[in-house]
Order: structure tokens, then sequence, then C-alpha cells
């Protein structure tokens, strides 16, 4: 049924985001496997929220620059995050590119 309203040739950029996202979703689900159930799930949360944030932006989650990340925790600084929250996503982020 979902051929029905995105064909593939009409959205070719639609099959490129599912597989960002699937190899994405498989990276994250490994590193949360070694934390317990309320650190994994804040981490998935703030992993999840990177992801969306790249994908808006059509860059790989798993291959993020520098200059992406500063232009990332700018957007929170903006929004008014506390630096806690900006800290635990960006631990959040170094796990997953370990």
């Amino acid at each position: 049924m979902s051929d029905e309203f995105y064909p593939e040739n009409l959205m070719p950029m639609a099959s490129q985001l599912e597989i960002r996202y699937r190899r994405f979703s498989e990276r994250r689900e490994q590193v949360l496997l070694d934390y317990g159930y309320n650190t994994a799930r804040a981490y998935w949360s703030d992993l999840d929220s990177i992801c969306i944030w790249a994908l808006e932006r059509d860059k790989d989650p798993l291959d993020l620059d520098e200059k992406d990340i500063r232009q990332y925790v700018a957007l929170l600084r903006r929004r008014k995050y506390s630096e806690n929250t900006i800290r635990r996503r960006m631990t959040a982020l170094r796990k997953l590119y370990a």
C-alpha cells in the first residue's frame, strides 16, 4: 500500500533516508545494550533527536563533522536547553562514534 503513495521512482530520497536511519538505529542499539534501562532510555532519546536533526538537513547521522555538531549545540542553546542536557547529548553522541 505504501508503494501507492510513495513510489520509489518519484521519491529517490526516501530510500536513502531509510538506509541512513536503519544504519543509525542498528548502531544505536549496539551502543545502548551495555547500559541500564534509565540511561539507555535517556541516550536513546538524545540520539534520536540528533538523528532527526541530521536527517532534516540531509546529513548522515553517523557522519557528522565538528561543524555539524557545533551547529546542533548552538540550536540547543538557542532553544534554552540546560548545559547538563547538552552535555548528556554530546556524551551520547561520542559513545555512538566510539
